[in-house]
């Protein structure tokens, strides 16, 4: 379905994610956000609030600063939002990441009078501990009374009461799984809807050739410096037992900078390219990819590629849920000899993977059909 809002020049503002900040997943977020939009609203005018200037050339859209991040705080937001007939906070997992930027921002746009939507952003089973645990001196000195889970308590209740009074006034809160909405539900929120993560819809260029996998089994690698690994050496030990079974180990940076870095100091050549379609087509490359970063894995399963993840919170469990399986451990307790032998057992053998992710996909993309239609429902002046 799609509207035409031509002759009405309907205008949206999207942002409400630290965007232009070389994070791969949050750019293909928002170009597949912009297609959608684009593709179910012919002539609508689109504006991106992000970091990175190139990216009104390359999606087709004005862009902005990012407000909220980097120092930019919220001047000018006001102005800016009321230049438009719809604010949509979109992707990553700012509800529980940067919970009071995301309500900020949408509660500066209600003032303004502008419509305010929620669309595919996930929730963490865990709030940001840099603004919901306590540090430093506060802690020694509620330690010393006992305080500290009341505090930590009182710190969770508030952003509670805050999402109970902001959310309510939004036209419509779509999260990207079933267990975001549970765990948004819990906090008090029970009318979200759950679509999916919009980056399933990022497709290889249609004229391209797809590129035939390496002829050595091939193992995809992204090790995040967001809450990193704490076993490196465990890491380096799965790296060689792989390259003695005769097979290649390919870095793929899901931030171009310092994940590079990381890579690099393992002793892992890294893909060429830093956009969401340069890693899309690396893990087409690739029989296995294994990641801590989610949208690593939502890449690789878009091009069929299996995928292994190491979780830092709980959304890489929740995406692999779609397909019936788990995380190998966690960034901070992980036995790399069995993640070794989960990756060597499935560069030789797919075993029902194909299958599983037919199915997965097509639920995921049901999922996101159904919540577009709204959403452009929604929009439709």
């Amino acid at each position: 379905m799609s509207i035409d809002t031509s002759r009405n020049r309907l205008k949206i503002l999207l942002g409400g994610i630290p965007l232009g900040c070389d994070n791969i997943g949050d750019e293909a977020i928002i170009a597949c956000v912009v297609k959608m939009l684009k593709e179910s609203l012919p002539g609508v005018q689109l504006t991106v609030a992000t970091a990175d200037r190139s990216t009104a050339d390359r999606l087709g859209v004005a862009v902005v600063p990012v407000f909220g991040f980097l120092g930019v705080g919220m001047k000018g937001f006001s102005e800016e939002v009321r230049r438009h007939d719809a604010y949509i906070w979109c992707g990553a997992t700012g509800l529980s990441d940067y919970p009071h930027v995301a309500l900020g921002l949408l509660e500066a746009a209600q003032r303004a009078g502008v419509p305010t939507y929620v669309w595919g952003v996930g929730m963490d089973d865990e709030l940001n501990p840099v603004f919901f645990k306590v540090h430093g001196r506060r802690r020694f000195v509620l330690a010393c009374f006992g305080l500290v889970d009341w505090y930590e308590r009182r710190l969770r209740a508030r952003l509670a009461r805050r999402l109970a009074t902001v959310l309510p006034r939004c036209r419509g809160v779509w999260l990207r799984d079933p267990q975001s909405a549970a765990k948004l539900a819990s906090m008090g929120f029970k009318d979200a809807k759950v679509a999916a993560d919009t980056a399933i819809l990022l497709r290889p260029d249609n004229g391209a050739a797809r590129p035939a996998r390496a002829a050595q089994p091939t193992l995809g690698l992204c090790i995040s410096t967001q809450r990193q690994v704490a076993d490196l050496d465990g890491v380096r030990r799965m790296i060689d037992a792989v390259r003695a079974e005769g097979g290649r180990v390919l870095g793929i940076p899901m931030n171009p900078k310092t994940d590079r870095a990381l890579l690099e100091k393992l002793g892992v050549e890294c893909m060429a390219g830093d956009t969401p379609e340069a890693v899309q087509e690396a893990a087409m490359q690739c029989d296995v990819v294994l990641s801590s970063r989610l949208h690593l894995l939502i890449l690789a399963a878009n091009v069929g590629t299996i995928g292994l993840g190491i979780a830092r919170g709980s959304k890489l469990a929740n995406w692999l849920a779609n397909f019936g399986r788990t995380v190998e451990g966690s960034v901070y307790e992980c036995d790399w000899n069995k993640v070794t032998e989960h990756a060597l057992a499935a560069l030789k053998d797919r075993g029902g993977w194909d299958a599983m992710r037919a199915e997965a996909y097509g639920r995921l993309r049901a999922r996101l059909e159904n919540a577009r239609r709204e959403l452009v429902e929604r929009l439709s002046p």
